[in-house]
């Protein structure tokens, strides 16, 4: 069961010369319960630093740690991170095979998925993701065309799979995700950029009324 709405994604690059630790532990002081720890230029042991940094502060919290699968994420250094009591998840690429590997190496563990179009999300859903990001739904310098809130309703109608809409989201266009259908959110630049987490994350609590 996915009991979260706010899905914070990490760069630390956008949150210097503010650390990546104090940031992430200051969006969960004020109430998100899921992070994905997204450092694709970390190197193993670099990565599984991070997350046990992040951990100690977020478990007592209760917030749900997934680290992004990037090329430094093998099956050795998934099952280092696996072990770690802070890990609660992966978040896989827009790849089915991929995918179901994580989904069978670890049963136990969240798994979501990054997806573009409604064959994605079926595809993630039908190998076993707990739950998917789609987007971008907005115009964001980091991806592509802007997917819209119109197709964000249309897919999120067509599956019963939990979707966060991903790309662009700020706190005016939160509540119009929801409604469009989306379980909940996700977000990179309006907290990592942010002069206060803090109060930037409560914000958002205030549009959506639950994180």
């Amino acid at each position: 069961m996915i009991d979260f709405r706010f899905y914070l994604v990490t760069d630390r690059t956008r949150c210097a010369p503010k650390s990546l630790a104090s940031v992430v532990h200051d969006a969960c002081v004020s109430g998100v319960r899921a992070v994905q720890l997204r450092e694709k230029d970390l190197s193993e042991t670099d990565l599984v630093s991070a997350a046990t940094r992040l951990s100690g502060s977020m478990r007592p919290r209760g917030a749900k740690l997934l680290v992004n699968v990037s090329p430094f994420v093998d099956r050795d250094t998934a099952g280092l991170l696996a072990a770690s009591p802070g890990v609660d998840g992966f978040h896989v690429p827009d790849d089915p095979p991929l995918l179901a590997e994580f989904r069978t190496l670890f049963p136990k563990l969240l798994i979501g998925a990054s997806t573009h179009t409604l064959d994605g999300i079926r595809n993630a859903a039908d190998v076993g993701a707990d739950f998917v990001t789609f987007g971008p739904i907005f115009a964001t310098p980091s991806k592509g065309r802007p997917q819209g809130i119109e197709t964000l309703h249309t897919v999120c109608a067509a599956v019963s799979i939990p979707v966060f809409a991903i790309g662009g989201i700020t706190v005016e266009t939160a509540r119009e995700c929801l409604d469009a259908g989306a379980h909940g959110i996700a977000v990179v630049g309006a907290v990592m950029e942010a002069n206060s987490a803090r109060s930037a994350v409560r914000a958002f609590a205030d549009a959506m009324g639950e994180l």
